[in-house]
């Protein structure tokens, strides 16, 4: 390409080459970065959506332990239950609960050298909102000392953590037995509201613990 010989004009045309070659190193730079753009930003979607992931995953296994841990614990919690009940809880004797109360009330009376004068079943409480147990209830009579009394309802009590003894009257006599006293008094034991439930407890464990060993 041959210049004009004006120099105005040459310097024009120059300066207008110059400009194009700018512009296309310009162009030549910025090509890769428009078309990086769009990868760079899928990029980056994709590594938030393995950091969600990543945390997602993390919270799961989080919730998986404490599930592990609440089952084994809810498995503790039913095996101190069900050998709390078998060892406490009045089960019935020939269809009768008087028979192994009035068992339990001789054993001590024996034990402390102690009379009991009657022992008269006053039933079983009636069902309430708690579905497992009800009470029932033997009231005792005998005649004593206000210290045998007192060594009595403690020996009632101390064999059974479940046991509660309930409406003591303690009546003072007049000479010749004015050592020796009336005494009464409620003994009361857990019984279960439906006689199943102990059966139902002891399935409850066996298919988890067989689940747990799988």
């Amino acid at each position: 390409m041959k210049l004009p010989e004006d120099k105005k004009q040459r310097t024009q045309i120059l300066v207008l080459i110059g400009i194009g070659v700018l512009a296309f190193i310009i162009a030549l730079f910025q090509m890769p970065v428009i078309g990086i753009i769009p990868i760079m930003k899928s990029k980056k979607e994709k590594q938030e959506k393995i950091e969600k992931l990543d945390v997602d995953i993390g919270k799961a296994n989080k919730e998986i332990k404490q599930q592990e841990r609440d089952k084994v614990e809810n498995l503790d919690t039913l095996q101190k239950i069900k050998d709390l009940a078998d060892k406490y809880v009045l089960v019935p004797e020939l269809g009768n609960y008087e028979i192994p109360a009035a068992n339990y009330i001789d054993a001590i009376a024996r034990k402390l050298n102690l009379k009991i004068d009657s022992k008269r079943q006053q039933g079983i409480s009636p069902e309430t909102a708690q579905k497992f147990f009800q009470t029932f209830s033997l009231r005792i009579s005998l005649e004593c000392s206000y210290d045998n009394a007192v060594k009595m309802i403690k020996e009632v009590e101390a064999g059974n953590p479940l046991i509660s003894v309930a409406n003591i009257a303690i009546t003072g006599q007049p000479a010749p037995k004015i050592e020796q006293h009336l005494v009464s008094f409620d003994v009361q034991w857990p019984v279960w509201a439906e006689q199943e439930t102990p059966a139902r407890i002891a399935k409850q464990l066996s298919d988890k613990t067989a689940g747990g060993s799988k």
